[in-house]
């Protein structure tokens, strides 16, 4: 016999392990009658009996209990404890068996990858880097700002970054600010595959933004520059939002 506590613990414990509360009250129960008819698990559950019948068809058939005629009367016990243990067991393999069918249709989050790049040779080789990778045709879209130094910061290695940009036909739309119409007016004259909308009050500092695609670019132009990636499609997807809704407000 336990008491009060021990078996309002017990009680839990097995609920814990799947048992619903009734099915808790008969197998506690018959563990402490031994071999029985309904009437004294009724009593000593002090449940419904119809509660008990239900109680004690479910436990058979998780293996927990079984029955047999004595005397033309239905006699129930309960099978041993460690029977709990099997009961476990089979609920880990469909479990598994679970898991691995809602995997094919789960819709799993995109990998999210964040890097920081520092210095102009680490900057320098991730803009070359995220070029390589773009896919042909793609797009970058630019919102900068006054303080936008990428041409200084290439310096040199702009024409190989031209070059290679426009062997794989990567189209820019840039977003400005109104004292870059001149410098933009020229790239667009002058580079192709590049267009450009000023958007009035617009001020980013040194900061600007690269989307593309898959990932964005936070590139700081200070001392040292610095550059942050995120790559994450569904994050790149987002700002393209807000990219093409700054565009459609911006000035040709």
């Amino acid at each position: 016999m336990f008491d009060e506590i021990e078996n309002k613990q017990i009680l839990t414990d097995l609920q814990s392990l799947g048992l619903r509360e009734k099915e808790s009250l008969v197998y506690l129960a018959l563990l402490e009658l031994g071999e029985v008819g309904t009437a004294k698990i009724i009593k000593k559950a002090a449940l419904h009996g119809q509660y008990v019948y239900n109680a004690l068809e479910s436990l058979e058939e998780k293996g927990l209990v079984q029955h047999m005629i004595k005397n033309g009367r239905k006699k129930f016990i309960a099978k041993n404890p460690s029977t709990l243990i099997g009961l476990i067991d089979r609920q880990k393999v469909t479990a598994s068996s679970v898991v691995e069918k809602l995997k094919e249709v789960m819709v799993m989050p995109p990998h999210q990858h964040f890097e920081t790049y520092q210095g102009n040779e680490s900057y320098l080789a991730y803009e070359f880097e995220i070029l390589k990778n773009a896919p042909v045709g793609g797009e970058l879209l630019v919102i900068g700002g006054s303080g936008d130094d990428f041409a200084k910061v290439m310096g040199k290695n702009l024409y190989e970054y031209e070059k290679l940009r426009l062997e794989k036909k990567i189209s820019i739309r840039y977003i400005g600010s109104e004292n870059q119409k001149k410098e933009l007016t020229h790239s667009k004259n002058h580079r192709e595959f590049f267009d450009f909308r000023i958007l009035p009050g617009l001020f980013t500092g040194m900061v600007n933004t690269n989307i593309w695609p898959d990932s964005i670019g936070f590139n700081i132009f200070g001392s040292p520059v610095t550059a942050f990636s995120i790559s994450n499609p569904v994050i790149a997807g987002s700002y393209k939002q807000f990219f093409e809704t700054l565009w459609k407000l911006g000035i040709k």
